[in-house]
């Protein structure tokens, strides 16, 4: 399955209770056009950089605890990592 704005919309959004949301697009990047999106909660904000041509950029902070659990920028062929990224950032946004 392809990890884009529109999975993150589906899949994750609607488990954010409590979560404040912005996406935002901006057509020319480093890496081709960004689909961005940024979460805020008392306790964790980050966001998500989906790239055109197809890097990922994941940055989670924890505001209580004043530190960095994830901050990676993933090229196109680390479909693995993707994946063990995006899934522990949903294990942290859930617990």
């Amino acid at each position: 399955m392809e990890r884009n704005i529109e999975w993150f919309r589906d899949e994750i959004a609607p488990v954010l209770l409590g979560y404040e949301i912005i996406y935002s697009y901006f057509e020319k990047g480093d890496f081709g056009s960004l689909n961005q999106v940024e979460f805020n909660s008392p306790k964790l904000g980050g966001n998500i950089d989906f790239w055109g041509l197809n890097w990922l950029g994941v940055l989670l902070w924890n505001y209580e605890e004043k530190k960095e659990l994830i901050n990676v920028l993933l090229e196109p062929n680390e479909e693995l990592s993707k994946e063990k990224t995006l899934s522990d950032l949903l294990n942290f946004l859930k617990a």
